[in-house]
């Protein structure tokens, strides 16, 4: 979709700030670093030099000495001061010793009177200016001290300008290059994925459970497609029988092939075709409705009311075939639902148990409650279901037996709407185990019992 962030522009935007940021904080860290070593190297080249300059007058005894031979070195960018032991200016390269007061508490004088060495950076009283000072003991608590102005932090950044702004320029770069590359190496195997097979892409770990479901998503919508495939072709199939017999008895009509004694007899046929029709494109469209999950309303159904009015519905079949039913059911067991497909799911398979049965046998019929569920039992006499049959006796116009299809009638899609319907309700079904015959077991939970 146009204007929405790919994962590797993201991606992409985060390895960048990050190692921009990271950069940056490392040219930060390493610029406090070399001011502070130049501030280290400072102190010690003008702890030095002071030292120097303490041996130079050390050998001339008295303090007027060491002044008349300080005031014959030029001082080049740096302040020489020699204090008495009594604290007092004695000389000072820079001010008239007369106009400075008593220095004897100044720390760096302090530091050096007990240690023989010290410094110190502070602001100048004098001159009014950031300072680095360092004083050495040359004999007798007098005290020789040097300072020269300490450069701020402005002034040394302004001195590594043309460097600061190179590597601001390479850490710029630097950073774009590496995300691209990062970027496009994590970005890679993703694009890479090939969807017709998920799990054989060698993609990352985390990945394999979206892959999996992918798969699986794949796998389903394969069968789908597929069971579409068989469906439409099955309906067609389906359909096509009773047309062609409708077609061939109108056709013999037409032509006056039948003998107008015989007309009520093939209408009747004609009738009969048109109503397996009808049955067939009910329970096609009663399919299409519960996979859309468009149920028009709901309910609460006593299921032995319902198990009731399809036994009154097969009992003249059944009499045919000498077949009988038993009907247990407890009076309070309710689901909530569609009235109409409780009514189709449970003639379904009560029709089931009637075409598959034996002659003069029995189909039993329980509807009782469990914990939170109510149990439908429907069995049959006849001769029963192989075990690796039961899963597909559920798809849509699938046949146990199809030397039988025609002989029991019906669409082929009976079970089918059975479990469709149970899973509508929230529900299951199954084949249960049985020593002869079928057994259906169908589990929904139940509803709450209003007043009857």
């Amino acid at each position: 979709m146009a204007g929405r962030k790919t994962l590797a522009t993201m991606l992409f935007a985060a390895l960048f700030a990050m190692s921009l940021v990271v950069m940056l904080a490392a040219t930060i860290a390493s610029v406090a670093a070399s001011f502070s070593s130049y501030e280290a190297q400072a102190e010690q080249l003008l702890l030095s030099r002071a030292s120097s300059y303490a041996a130079l007058v050390a050998p001339l005894g008295d303090e007027d000495g060491m002044r008349a031979r300080l005031e014959g070195i030029p001082f080049v960018g740096m302040r020489c001061t020699l204090i008495a032991a009594d604290g007092s200016v004695v000389f000072d390269s820079d001010v008239d010793p007369s106009t400075m007061g008593n220095h004897a508490g100044r720390a760096e004088i302090l530091a050096a009177r007990e240690s023989g060495q010290g410094t110190i950076m502070r602001r100048s009283e004098t001159l009014g200016t950031d300072m680095l000072y360092a004083a050495i003991e040359v004999r007798d608590g007098i005290v020789l001290r040097l300072a020269e102005t300490r450069i701020s932090h402005a002034s040394f950044l302004g001195g590594m300008a043309p460097q600061l702004a190179v590597s601001l320029v390479a850490i710029f770069i630097l950073s774009l290059l590496s995300s691209r590359a990062l970027t496009a190496m994590v970005a890679r195997p993703l694009r890479e994925v090939d969807l017709t097979s998920p799990l054989g892409n060698d993609a990352y770990a985390e990945l394999q459970p979206l892959l999996k479901r992918v798969d699986d998503q794949r796998r389903e919508l394969e069968r789908a497609v597929m069971m579409r495939r068989e469906f439409t072709g099955n309906v067609s199939h389906e359909m096509k029988t009773p047309l062609q017999v409708i077609g061939g008895y109108a056709e013999l009509m037409e032509n006056g092939m039948i003998d107008a004694k015989d007309v009520p007899r093939f209408a009747g046929l004609i009738r009969g075709e048109s109503e397996s029709m009808r049955l067939l494109i009910d329970d096609v469209l009663t399919l299409s409705r519960l996979d859309e999950n468009a149920c028009s309303e709901t309910g609460t159904v006593f299921l032995a009311d319902t198990c009731r009015r399809a036994i009154r519905r097969l009992e003249p079949t059944a009499r045919e075939r000498g077949i009988v039913f038993a009907l247990d059911a407890d009076e309070h067991a309710a689901i909530a639902g569609e009235p109409s497909l409780a009514d189709q799911m449970v003639y379904n398979l009560i029709d089931n148990a009637v075409k598959y049965n034996r002659e003069g046998g029995t189909v039993s019929v329980d509807v009782s409650r469990s914990g939170g569920d109510v149990v439908l039992t429907v069995s049959d006499e006849g001769s029963g279901i192989a075990r690796d049959q039961r899963e597909r006796i559920f798809e849509r116009f699938y046949r146990i037996d199809t030397s039988r299809s025609r002989e029991t009638g019906g669409t082929g899609l009976g079970l089918a709407i059975v479990k469709h319907a149970a899973e509508s309700f929230g529900g299951t079904v199954s084949v249960g185990d049985s020593t002869s015959g079928a057994t259906f077991v169908v589990t929904i939970p139940c509803a709450p019992i209003p007043e009857r």
